[in-house]
């Protein structure tokens, strides 16, 4: 967008805290699993986010879930797909990125099996747009993002190994529109359940922007 830092990283911010939150739900042993971590922290997302102004844009956020089997999610590789539309009277961006999630530990032995499934995942993932990511929900290191072409470039390894963002890092350049991809475009959020049965994604997180120039 153009450059407006209070809308960026305040966004970015709340995402930010939203990770954390569901972090510390899993370090106190209330959440354990891979999908329990991501509900907690896209519905912390969405809590924090929708209907709020900042920057002179109103934002509205919503999570989905995908109603058809989640047989079809491995086949796929992604666990969730987030999606950013932002309209304003001179810039309009539509744009998606997928996420397949993992819990790992930066001190955790990764067997070569376990990095072959991941490295499976992330060319499925890489097979639907080049905006994939991984990202790893640790107790020690908290939430880390790891590209997906990284994780099929590198030999088996611990994936905290790879270069990474943190969370909020990750959100400024997704909304600064250095990361996403417009061929998964939603103009509202009414069209994310299409594209979730469409892509056999678990679950989606939806944020749009309305407003005046800021």
């Amino acid at each position: 967008m153009f450059r407006n830092s209070k809308i960026s990283r305040a966004l970015a911010g709340k995402i930010a805290k939203a990770a954390k939150g569901a972090v510390d739900s899993y370090q106190a042993r209330l959440i354990e699993q891979e999908p329990q971590i991501t509900d907690r922290f896209l519905g912390a997302c969405q809590h924090s986010i929708n209907n709020t102004r900042i920057g002179g844009v109103h934002w509205v956020a919503k999570t989905f879930t995908d109603r058809g089997s989640n047989s079809q999610e491995k086949h796929f590789g992604a666990d969730f797909l987030c999606s950013f539309s932002l309209k304003l009277p001179t810039f309009t961006v539509s744009k998606s990125f997928l996420a397949q999630a993992k819990r790992v530990e930066p001190s955790d032995y990764f067997s070569p099996t376990t990095c072959a499934d991941m490295s499976s995942q992330c060319e499925n993932m890489l097979g639907i747009s080049p905006a994939s990511f991984v990202f790893l929900y640790s107790r020690q290191a908290g939430v880390q993002v790891v590209p997906a072409i990284s994780v099929v470039s590198a030999r088996p390894c611990n994936p905290h190994e790879l270069t990474s963002y943190s969370v909020s890092e990750f959100f400024t350049d997704h909304f600064e529109c250095f990361i996403g991809d417009r061929s998964m475009a939603i103009s509202s959020s009414a069209g994310v359940e299409g594209l979730l049965a469409d892509l056999h994604v678990r679950k989606a997180l939806a944020l749009v922007g309305h407003g005046d120039e800021v």
